[in-house]
């Protein structure tokens, strides 16, 4: 496999911007549901216990959506209709056996890709169960357009097939040298765990709950500049019920705390993944899926896809769909659509999947220095064209949720990439980034923040720092949606942010929402928004404060701006504080943008580089701008929804931000072409004038 660092020369994003997540220890241990391995049928390890059973339903708390969306429920895959049906079992299945029946089934996936007779139009289905291998895709066949290789659930009560790229652990005993009961440690010698491929992350699931134990301060987080850091901790730092591990390189031995999953229970009895970081080995990133040029065409449905050493999928090919898959807890990104050689990638398709505690490198946030960027995106297209995210939830990464952009280094630019009916919330630095592309629609989209959660990092680093509590620390609370250009970091050196159209998305929460900016461009295409449309959008600021930053609802963050012929109407502004600006915008701010019927709510006021001005003053210094806008009640429902935390509520009820009969936001706005329906899906009637996503019945 050739090496795919899987990390773009990129996310160099001002310490103004960046952020997120919210601590799985305290999903797991509120017992909310969503957390689930959708059920594997028992014991697919031959091992005692189960191996992730919970419902897996999502999302939790009775909350529903519009559209659908990823629901942890599993298909049963049909059979194949033109092509051979081939079938693997990891609990009862022999590489020995042909594969053409369930009773005559492989046990492993590699055998049947490898295996010399899986053609294009043929069908894989895989029984429930752990398939711990990394199937060399490169020596397989290709899909072909119209005849794609499926590989699915047979589900019909096997329960959920389970790709895992982790080592499972040997046997686990009690360590108490430091006066613990409920800390285990585990041999790694001999395993793909070494101390060149060391410890990267451990996922344990219980049948109920699942998460990731957190790495231990070692000395791998940097000072900043000069201020303190907690103390280096080793194995007799573990304390009982703090969900956390060490790896001894030099005993290879690791040693975990799991009482925030099994309690008082035996480690041995249930489903643990150790996740090694094969980046280190020298050779490279070890990716669970990795479909190179060539190998195009192939649909993967209703698969768990878990605890690769990097990137649970990379490709530099076309043509793939993931339908209903639950790609979590991979040390890397969960999908990587990359590109090869001078062609973009075209075509590639996730649907009602779950992107959730990914890019474990980062967990928790801070770890192996990840401060100032490098890490990836969660879920990524990059340098695609064509490309679609409908009905996703990405949640809890550490790096960004979800991201479009990118050109080639010879300038192709990624474009009429689609991204429709996803829930979008708490992941590391952005939520939501489109970057360097042209020709993007995002519309009915769901994304929020949760205030801050000082957990998501190590134990007291925010107190004793000031420079990670106020400054990195604000990557833990991420602007929602970021459009921008970042030539000066990678690819071709240019600026190519085009056409991108943001209508009738609810964005809600923390206190960073809408952000354009570039990394300093060297020209002589610079970052503008350049024929965009931010439209009918409702953008709702959350009242907890962030330390020592400023809430926004759109701040224009570029040195030279090449703005032209975009618009910014028909929105809905909620600010929560009179600390908080509606819009803020730098001195090179240019005439390309038309901003105006717009509705501001709340106590919050605008500013002009640095100086915060009254509506009055605002109008008054932009005479074009805000000319038909207006301030008032927004009348949107129960607000404080969006100011829970993630213990009192994982997924927010979107439905709060619906206007009521006195919202201001009825009637008040003008009529947009490519604006006929609201974030439900529902057709506005003829010559709707509503401001923000939801419009009246």
């Amino acid at each position: 496999m050739r090496n795919t660092q899987n990390v773009r020369l990129r996310n160099r994003l001002p310490l103004a911007l960046l952020a997120a997540a919210v601590t799985v220890g305290a999903l797991a241990t509120a017992g909310l549901p969503g957390c689930g391995d959708r059920g594997s049928g028992g014991n697919p390890d031959g091992g005692g216990g189960p191996a992730g059973g919970g419902s897996g339903e999502f999302p939790p708390g009775g909350i529903t959506f519009p559209w659908p969306v990823f629901d942890g429920k599993l298909p049963d895959v049909p059979v194949a209709s033109g092509g051979q049906t081939w079938y693997a079992d990891a609990q009862n299945g022999s590489d020995g056996n042909d594969g053409t029946t369930f009773a005559t089934a492989k046990k492993t996936l590699g055998a049947i890709i490898t295996g010399g007779k899986l053609k294009a139009g043929d069908t894989i289905l895989l029984g429930g169960g752990v398939y711990r291998e990394y199937p060399q895709w490169s020596n397989g066949p290709s899909g072909k357009a119209g005849a794609p290789i499926t590989v699915g659930s047979y589900g019909r009560g096997t329960g959920a097939p389970i790709l895992d790229g982790g080592v499972k652990p040997a046997t686990w005993t009690r360590y108490t040298d430091a006066g613990q009961k409920n800390v285990w440690v585990s041999s790694t010698a001999g395993t793909k765990v070494a101390p060149k491929t060391p410890v990267l992350g451990i996922y344990v699931g219980n049948g109920k709950n699942e998460y990731a134990l957190r790495e231990v301060i070692h000395g791998q987080v940097a000072k900043y500049p000069n201020d303190s850091l907690p103390p280096n901790e080793t194995q007799t730092n573990i304390a009982d019920s703090s969900n956390k591990f060490f790896y001894d390189a030099a005993a290879e031995k690791v040693y975990a705390d799991f009482g925030g999953t099994l309690g008082d229970g035996d480690p041995n009895g249930a489903d643990v993944s150790l996740l090694y970081d094969s980046y280190n080995s020298g050779r490279g990133h070890d990716n669970l899926i990795y479909l190179g040029k060539g190998h195009d065409y192939f649909t993967f449905i209703g698969l768990t896809i878990r605890a690769s050493s990097w990137s649970g999928v990379y490709t530099e090919s076309n043509g793939h769909t993931f339908e209903h898959c639950d790609l979590k807890f991979n040390g890397g990104a969960a999908i990587l659509f990359s590109y090869s050689g001078t062609e973009l990638g075209n075509g590639n398709t996730v649907r009602l999947s779950r992107i959730w505690m990914n890019i474990l490198n980062n967990w928790p946030r801070f770890n192996n220095d990840n401060t100032s960027g490098g890490w990836p995106a969660a879920i990524a297209w990059s340098s695609q064209s064509n490309g679609l995210s409908e009905g996703n939830v990405s949640y809890l990464n550490g790096g960004e949720g979800m991201t479009v952009g990118n050109s080639d280094l010879a300038g192709k630019v990624s474009s009429n990439n689609v991204v429709r009916h996803n829930i979008v919330f708490d992941n590391f630095s952005v939520n939501m980034y489109v970057n360097n592309t042209a020709n993007v629609l995002i519309e009915q989209n769901f994304v929020f923040q949760h205030p801050r959660d000082d957990a998501q990092t190590f134990d007291n680093l925010f107190a004793v720092s000031r420079g990670y509590s106020e400054d990195y620390g604000r990557r833990i609370t991420p602007p929602n949606v970021v459009l921008g250009d970042e030539p000066g970091s990678a690819y071709d050196q240019q600026a190519h942010l085009a056409n991108i159209t943001v209508i009738n998305n609810i964005i809600a929460g923390g206190k960073f929402h809408f952000l354009d900016y570039d990394d300093g461009t060297q020209g002589p295409d610079h970052h503008g928004l350049k024929g965009c449309v931010i439209a009918n959008n409702t953008w709702v600021l959350g009242a907890t404060p962030v330390p020592g930053q400023t809430g926004y609802g759109w701040l224009h963050l570029v040195s030279t701006d090449n703005s032209m012929a975009s618009l910014i109407q028909n929105n809905v502004f909620v600010t929560a504080t009179s600390d908080d600006q509606f819009a803020h915008v730098g001195k090179a701010i240019g005439p390309g943008i038309d901003q105006d019927y717009n509705l501001y709510a709340g106590p919050g006021q605008w500013s002009n580089d640095t100086t915060p001005v009254d509506f009055s003053a605002w109008k008054a210094t932009h005479s074009t701008w805000d000319q038909h806008s207006i301030t008032g009640d927004a009348a949107l429902g129960d607000l404080s929804e969006f100011s829970q935390t993630v213990t009192q509520k994982l997924v927010y009820d979107w439905s709060k931000a619906t206007p009521q009969a006195s919202s201001r936001a009825l009637g008040a706005g003008t009529s947009l072409p490519m604006v006929t329906t609201d974030f439900t899906g529902a057709a506005r009637a003829s010559g709707s004038k509503d401001l923000g996503a939801l419009a009246k019945p």
